[in-house]
C-alpha cells in the first residue's frame, strides 16, 4: 500500500545540456525499463551510474544490462541527463500515491521496444544455439507489442535454426501468440537453405528439453543448484549448459558456475 501525505516534489533542471547522442538516448530508456511505475529518476542515475547502493544491489537492479553505462559520470550529471529526457517527452513522470515514478511516453516507448527486441534477439540466438530452451519461460507476459516485434525479426532473419526453439516457446504461451509463433514458423519453413545440423540433431534435443521444461520451474531451480563440481569438490550451481537425453532421462552438462569447469547432472 502506498503510503498517504503530501506528494514528493521534484524539479528537472537539465543544466544546460542542449543534446544527447541516440546511444544515451537508448541507454537511459534501456535503464529506465526496470522502475517504470516503481521507481524514479534518483534510482535511475544510480543504475547508470553503476552504485553499490544497498536498495538497488536488493532489488537486483545491478543486473541491468545499462549498468554502470555512465560510470565516471557524476550523478549531477546523469539526473541531468535524465532530466534533459523527460524534458524533451522520452520518459514522464507519473504519480503512485505521493511517489513520483517514471513511465515511457509513446516516443520513448517506441524507441525502447526496438532495443530491447532486438536484445532478446541475440538472447533467443545464444539459447537456440546452446539449446537452453528454458530461455523462452522469460518471454512469457512481457508486452505484447515487444513480443510481436521480436517474432517480426526472427521471420525477417530466416534463421531456420531457431524453429525449434520456437515450438519449444509456443508450447508455453497464449492463443494469439501461439498462432503468431505458428506464423514464423511457416514463414522460416520456407526458406530454402536447409541445414544438416537442424535435420538431424534438433528433434532429439527438442525431445529433451521437453521433458526439462515439463519439471516445476522450483524443481528446476533446485535441480540447478545441485550439481558436483570435481574441480570445486563441492555443490556448485550450474550456468551456460545444455539439456540431453541419456539412457535414464535427461542430463544437464554445463559449466561450474564457480571456477567454469565442466559439469552434469543426470536427472532421470
Amino acid at each position: 500500500m502506498v503510503k498517504k501525505g503530501k506528494k514528493v516534489e521534484y524539479e528537472l533542471n537539465p543544466n544546460g545540456i542542449k543534446s544527447l547522442t541516440d546511444n544515451e538516448i537508448k541507454t537511459i530508456l534501456r535503464g529506465a525499463d526496470d522502475l517504470i511505475m516503481s521507481g524514479g529518476r534518483a534510482l535511475l542515475s544510480k543504475i547508470l551510474g553503476g552504485s553499490k547502493d544497498k536498495k538497488l544491489i536488493e532489488l537486483e537492479l545491478n543486473y541491468s544490462p545499462v549498468y554502470g553505462a555512465f560510470k565516471g559520470v557524476s550523478q549531477k550529471e546523469i539526473l541531468s541527463k535524465i532530466d534533459w529526457m523527460i524534458l524533451h517527452d522520452y520518459l514522464v513522470i507519473e504519480y503512485n500515491g505521493r511517489l513520483p515514478l517514471l513511465c515511457y511516453t509513446d516516443k520513448g516507448w517506441d524507441i525502447e521496444r526496438e532495443t530491447y527486441a532486438d536484445e532478446l534477439f541475440e538472447k533467443l540466438i545464444d539459447a537456440a544455439e546452446n539449446r537452453t530452451y528454458e530461455f523462452v519461460e522469460t518471454l512469457k507476459d512481457r508486452n505484447r507489442g515487444l513480443i510481436f516485434l521480436l517474432l517480426d525479426k526472427i521471420a525477417d532473419s530466416g534463421n531456420k535454426e531457431l524453429i525449434t526453439i520456437l515450438n519449444a516457446w509456443q508450447m508455453l504461451e497464449y492463443k494469439k501468440v501461439k498462432v503468431k509463433i505458428q506464423e514464423v514458423i511457416d514463414r522460416l519453413e520456407k526458406v530454402k537453405e536447409r541445414t544438416e545440423k537442424i535435420h538431424n540433431q534438433d528433434p532429439i534435443s527438442f525431445s529433451a528439453n521437453k521433458k526439462w521444461l515439463s519439471i516445476p520451474v522450483e524443481i528446476r531451480r533446485k535441480l540447478e543448484k545441485n550439481v558436483w563440481c570435481s574441480s570445486c569438490r563441492d555443490v556448485v550451481k550450474i550456468e551456460r549448459y545444455t539439456v540431453k537425453e541419456c539412457s535414464t532421462g535427461i542430463v544437464l552438462e554445463g559449466k561450474c558456475q564457480k571456477c567454469g569447469h565442466d559439469v552434469a547432472r543426470v536427472i532421470d
